[in-house]
């Protein structure tokens, strides 16, 4: 349980809302964890934050009294944070995935729902983001150079938010070349100038 016992008070999801495709998963899930933490709800969402268990019988039957009353509030000041943890995770989905909020009161197994449902876009997200890769045109003068530097910049940074980044490697005209690149597992190598221009004027 936290140092305070006063309740945070729930605000309104201040970012980009989970879209219902799971496009942007990787990136709300990071800031929804940056934001829950700041306002003390996190633990709740995460499961760390464990209802209270019940304090030890004594001997003396006064004492057993006050330690249960003391137990009694710890509970309720769980259960109040753990409904504000549900309440603002409310806040940073989508009306239609309210059904995994129905019936429950721990945001816990809400975010695992949530998980489960839309953490495997990732992978279909990094094969759309390939797929943008190996059909970006080929640049011929300083200016395509430059437009397609900055797809490759945003890619990058696309694949980064996934928890990958590719390797780039001189293409060739070759099919079997481009597979081979599709299937390699990707690390995360920083897109250099260098491989940047044989990119996009290779030919």
């Amino acid at each position: 349980m936290t140092s305070s016992d006063s309740l945070p008070k729930t605000e309104k999801y201040p970012h980009e809302k989970l879209t219902l495709d799971g496009s942007n998963y990787s990136q709300w899930a990071t800031g929804f964890k940056m934001w829950a933490g700041s306002i003390g709800l996190w633990p709740y969402v995460s499961g760390d934050e464990v209802e209270p268990s019940p304090p030890a019988q004594l001997t003396d039957p006064d004492q057993n009294i006050l330690r249960k009353e003391k137990h009694d509030e710890r509970v309720k000041l769980y259960k109040q944070r753990r409904l504000l943890a549900l309440s603002a995770l409310s806040t940073a989905i989508d009306a239609q995935d309210f059904v995994y909020l129905r019936d429950i009161d721990d945001p816990h197994v809400a975010w695992i729902a949530l998980e489960k449902k839309y953490l495997p876009q990732k992978a279909i997200c990094f094969n759309q983001y390939l797929d943008r890769l190996f059909t970006l045109p080929k640049a011929h003068d300083s200016v395509s150079i430059a437009e397609t530097l900055q797809t490759l910049i945003v890619l990058k940074a696309d694949l980064t938010a996934l928890s990958v980044a590719p390797t780039v490697s001189a293409p060739t005209t070759s099919s079997t070349t481009s597979t081979t690149v599709r299937s390699t597992t990707l690390n995360a190598v920083p897109l250099t100038v260098t491989e940047t221009r044989t990119l996009v004027l290779a030919s």
